[in-house]
């Protein structure tokens, strides 16, 4: 749903910075005053703008809820679990160290169990900080909003001044979310010849020292309640216990034998990993130049006088008059962001057609 909208905010957004549908009522304020008589200046709000500021108000309303999840439920909630759930694992230790008896299936079901805690934690920790970027341009959204019905213009919220600082908030986010994109396209990457290698090496005999992401691939996705943030306190324990029995259930059954379907999946989920990576380049590219293009709105607002502008700045600007440059950088922002959720929305397709037949069949 949040890339449909998006796909129709900037698909509107797109046909207003080229005058699209000119001559239709969508650019007549008066047909708006059919059925609203704004103030002025709000009286210039188009059916167009109203249209643009419907999904502006949605973007404004999820993301603003989608960043506040991550920075609490994904975050702060889960740190908090798997730091109980660390101690748990702790104290169970040291109750367990005279034990001897201990397979080597159920050692390494704990490593495992550990080490799935220590990664999911990291996952939490970026959470936090990835949520609060993203719940800063969810609010950021509101002076767009309020941008389309001309209330920027007005001393109402800050004005123009305050649209120009939610931009800038919304580009030192973007900023920060670009840096994680590149290494989660490396990370994609890097995890398909991973991937490769191991589905070629793999043995019953190495089983008992793989790694967590490794018992991932052989089980075709690992995800103990612990990935959620969230569990009942007085249950934990026993969820704990549970899930460490069944994954040294798993690793006993694979020291026995790994069926040569295991090896096969592995490859082809490599060639999606693969596809993923590359998708993730793609998302890189498309918000760098949303990133580039909306900078250039804010530079040209603070250095609107070309003559004295820095030799940088209008190098950044591509030496073109402020109204162009201005233009040319919605323009740009716009069109990126439209074809994002495209991506998004066909990425799922493409991968579903890279599984063979047989994996394809037990999904459906």
């Amino acid at each position: 749903m949040d890339a449909i909208v998006q796909f129709i905010r900037n698909a509107l957004c797109t046909t207003k910075n080229f005058n699209l549908l000119s001559d239709t009522f969508l650019y007549d304020p008066k047909v708006t005053a059919q059925y609203y008589k704004f103030p002025s200046p709000l009286d210039q709000t188009t059916p167009l703008e109203i249209l643009i500021s419907v999904t502006q108000f949605y973007a404004f309303v999820s993301v603003s809820i989608a960043g506040f999840r991550m920075l609490t439920d994904g975050g702060v909630n889960k740190l908090q679990l798997i730091q109980r759930l660390m101690n748990a694992m702790s104290k169970k230790q040291d109750a367990k160290k005279k034990d001897d008896k201990k397979s080597s299936s159920e050692a390494a079901a704990r490593r495992l169990v550990v080490e799935s805690l220590v990664k999911e934690g990291d996952a939490a920790t970026r959470s936090v900080f990835v949520g609060a970027n993203v719940l800063a341009i969810g609010i950021a959204f509101f002076w767009l909003f309020a941008n389309s019905y001309h209330v920027t213009s007005t001393d109402w919220i800050g004005g123009i001044y305050g649209l120009i600082h939610a931009l800038t908030v919304m580009e030192v986010a973007l900023l920060f979310l670009l840096v994680f994109m590149v290494k989660d396209a490396s990370s994609w990457i890097r995890k398909s010849f991973q991937m490769k290698a191991f589905a070629k090496r793999i043995s019953p005999s190495a089983v008992q020292s793989i790694t967590v992401e490794q018992y991932t691939w052989m089980v075709d996705g690992w995800a103990p309640f612990w990935t959620k943030g969230s569990a009942d306190h007085g249950a934990e324990d026993k969820m704990l216990e549970k899930e460490e029995e069944a994954v040294a259930v798993q690793i006993a059954a694979f020291s026995k034998k790994i069926g040569s379907d295991v090896s096969e999946r592995i490859v082809h989920e490599s060639k999606i990993a693969l596809f993923e990576g590359y998708r993730e380049y793609i998302y890189l590219l498309l918000n760098f130049f949303a990133f580039y293009g909306y900078m250039v709105c804010i530079l040209v607002f603070y250095f609107q006088d070309e003559e004295s502008q820095p030799a940088y700045i209008r190098a950044m600007l591509f030496y073109l008059p402020n109204g162009d440059a201005d233009w040319l950088g919605n323009a740009v922002g716009d069109f990126a962001w439209t074809v994002e959720p495209i991506v998004i929305l066909t990425s799922p397709l493409i991968a579903n057609a890279m599984k063979p037949k047989k994996l394809k069949a037990k999904v459906a």
